[in-house]
């Protein structure tokens, strides 16, 4: 996978165990124009071990970006060592299958997450470490807060919170943000990536989770949202795109005769 190429993104939730046939979703995939990247998040209750049919299956046809811990279990781990233990577990099963690993979700999510951000910033950095240790490829996820919706404005927990070399040597930076859960409220991306650059000098930077987050959300608003954001424009150098809509299996799966699919695949040409 090389480094500065486009990426375009999508997840696989944890949520569709019950109602989807892998079959389906390995379908949508590998119709898509391009080889995406497929992050895959993994649920706390389920061995890394457990996850090697999924992850074979998945990258025969995308490159993945493999999520051990989601931010609303990150209060789960109780100390660095567990949270540490859940990447070298996660590495030891699945490595010949991940190409990215996120080694933080939502990692300023104070609200959800409901721990003191030091400890946060430790159990990420532990996990960062160990996954450069082996020479694998690291990404973190931030969460937009629009101004004063925070006590500490995104910008600012990073600055905060992250270890020098780290924010020097993080090979990804993706922001997550949904505008349903944030009164519509329009980021102004250019300010914020040009920004972000200055903190993480050396990575690659995009949107790393995306999403039509309302309960009465219709299938013309998920189109107006996907080309809202699959169509971003480069806003800095480093700037490479991800998206990872995170209802990909449960809007566009399956994908024949799927408009929202459909809308996806196409801002991928």
């Amino acid at each position: 996978m090389k480094a500065q190429e486009k990426l375009y993104g999508i997840t696989i939730d944890d949520g569709w165990y019950d109602d989807v046939k892998i079959e389906d979703i390995i379908d949508g995939i590998k119709n898509l124009p391009v080889k995406p990247v497929v992050r895959i998040v993994m649920s706390k209750d389920i061995k890394p071990k457990d996850y090697v049919s999924l992850f074979s299956k998945v990258h025969k046809v995308a490159y993945i970006m493999a999520q051990p811990v989601d931010s609303f279990e990150m209060n789960t781990y109780k100390n660095i060592e567990s949270y540490r233990n859940r990447f070298e577990d996660s590495y030891r099963y699945l490595k010949d299958y991940v190409d990215i690993w996120e080694i933080g979700n939502e990692v300023n999510g104070e609200e959800w997450i409901k721990e003191n951000p030091k400890f946060t910033a430790k159990k990420i950095y532990s996990a960062y470490k160990f996954i450069k240790s082996k020479n694998g490829i690291t990404a973190l996820t931030p969460y937009y807060f629009p101004p004063e919706e925070n006590e500490i404005s995104m910008e600012n927990w990073l600055k905060k919170y992250i270890p020098v070399d780290m924010k020097n040597g993080l090979d990804y930076v993706f922001i997550s943000y949904y505008e349903d859960d944030n009164d519509s409220f329009q980021p102004k991306w250019k300010n914020i990536f040009i920004n972000l650059e200055k903190i993480f000098p050396n990575s690659n930077l995009g949107i790393g989770e995306c999403g039509n987050t309302s309960q009465n959300a219709t299938k013309e608003s998920k189109i107006k949202m996907i080309n809202h954001y699959y169509s971003m424009p480069k806003y800095t150098d480093n700037f490479i795109g991800g998206y990872f809509w995170w209802y990909w299996v449960q809007d566009c799966v399956p994908y024949k005769n799927n408009e929202v699919w459909s809308e996806i695949s196409n801002n991928m040409r």
